[in-house]
């Protein structure tokens, strides 16, 4: 066999070298880097996949378990069909290109961040906020308190109510009118073994607890067994501080639709701060010092804060001095009350923007320990997403009086009050009705811009 034949035979595989070589040549490109990174990329796309499945399934479940209020079957199959068009999303484009796969795997990734966070979320404690009284589609009334206290809430003890605010509520029309009463209105208590006609300031009423006296071995009190309030101990509550408003007002409604929602200062303060501060419109400009209980973190000392009329941005100090000062004020209580409503509505405007639900689980730290209600918040989601941004009406209307002195219940002595300026009651009396029977929010305006000359 010459040279030039051996040549030829080894080129063409001749007796067999051909099927041997080919062989060899695919065992060699199967074990290339590129094949290997081929496959690395399909392992990490199955274990994506896998992640968003588990992290779907973990997030429906604690989503289902919390019992939230306006969870529906609707809104359940909404999620579970989203999550599945993302899954069927991902898979479609692992299956594709190599561009595509990249955005798949990119979809997928920030699936399971938004799976994670949820997860995480949920996995809080949330019982606090779902195993109240949930909000219905019927008018009602919420009593907002801001008690005179620092540091966590305690619901056991009896505490004097700063900021007492009826918002009244008609989500068929969506209004929302917030009815003011200063601290130290005269009032008529009306709490269980209170003799009749007792008067005292609102604030004090905070302090007779639900209305039920007891002696010091724990029986119950009567009139006779006592002379004054502080001669025996309440049992804690708010029902006694709802009753005199409602009575006071003269509210036709029920239990069942009267609920409160009460915040100490501290409670205040920390909720403002942990949504990123507020943006409040003062009327009147004025400078005060702290009170020396919240001055500054480090050093206790007092601080000076200044308001000039205008919009103005406020962290949670800034808000608490401004809601509480009175003595700036030729009128005192009375610009106290409006610059408290006009807090309340800054937080609410705040509370509907789209950043304020990233800082949810924030928020709910800084208020957990200092804020209680019997209201299941997750039942409020509803109404605000049937109001939407803009599809509330925020109206207030705050009631006036007369400096005086008179004798109060709870201590027996004569103190600093706001006598009752019976107009100004009735005519809350008459805003509460009207909201409360779905009259319009143009209707409602126009009464209380008379009621205001």
């Amino acid at each position: 066999m010459s040279k030039k034949q051996k040549s030829s035979d080894v080129k063409s595989g001749y007796y067999g070298y051909h099927s041997e070589t080919d062989s060899s040549i695919k065992r060699n490109k199967s074990k290339s880097p590129k094949a290997k990174n081929g496959n690395g990329r399909k392992i990490f796309g199955i274990v994506l996949i896998l992640l968003q499945v588990v992290l779907s399934i973990a997030f429906v479940g604690l989503f289902l378990s919390k019992g939230f209020a306006f969870v529906s079957a609707g809104i359940v199959a909404g999620i579970i069909a989203v999550l599945i068009i993302f899954i069927g999303l991902v898979l479609f484009l692992l299956q594709k290109s190599k561009n595509a796969q990249t955005f798949g795997k990119i979809i997928s990734i920030i699936m399971i961040i938004i799976l994670a966070l949820g997860c995480y979320y949920l996995s809080s404690d949330l019982s606090k906020f779902t195993s109240g009284d949930k909000l219905s589609d019927k008018p009602f009334v919420v009593f907002v308190s801001a008690s005179d206290s620092f540091g966590s809430f305690d619901e056991k003890t009896l505490e004097r109510s700063d900021t007492n605010i009826l918002a009244v509520v008609n989500p068929k029309n969506h209004n929302v009118l917030m009815v003011s009463t200063p601290r130290d209105y005269y009032v008529p208590v009306q709490a269980k073994a209170v003799a009749p006609e007792s008067y005292d300031k609102l604030t004090h009423v905070g302090l007779y607890g639900n209305g039920t006296a007891k002696n010091d071995d724990g029986t119950s009190a009567s009139v006779s067994d006592w002379q004054w309030a502080y001669e025996v101990s309440w049992n804690p509550g708010n029902r006694a501080l709802m009753n005199t408003l409602k009575s006071l007002y003269d509210i036709n409604i029920t239990n069942e639709n009267y609920h409160y929602v009460k915040l100490n200062f501290t409670g205040f303060a920390q909720l403002i701060d942990s949504m990123g501060g507020i943006t409040v419109n003062v009327d009147t400009p004025f400078s005060t010092r702290t009170y020396a209980s919240y001055g500054d973190e480090d050093t206790g000392e007092r601080k000076t804060y200044t308001y000039k009329k205008g919009k103005m941005e406020m962290d949670g100090a800034t808000a608490l001095t401004f809601a509480r000062e009175r003595h700036a004020f030729a009128n005192g209580d009375m610009q106290r009350n409006k610059n408290q409503v006009k807090v309340l509505k800054a937080i609410e405007k705040k509370a509907l923007s789209g950043n304020t639900l990233l800082r949810f689980n924030s928020i709910i730290d800084a208020i957990e320990n200092c804020f209680v209600t019997n209201i299941d918040i997750s039942s409020s989601v509803n109404l605000l997403k049937d109001g939407g941004t803009d599809g509330w009406n925020i109206m207030s209307f705050g009631v006036t009086g007369t400096p005086a002195r008179q004798t109060c219940t709870y201590t027996g002595t004569s103190l600093s009050v706001v006598m009752q300026d019976e107009e100004s009651v009735s005519h809350a009396s008459e805003l509460i009705q009207m909201t409360l029977d779905g009259k319009t929010a143009q209707e409602i305006k126009k009464q209380i811009k008379a009621y205001n000359k």
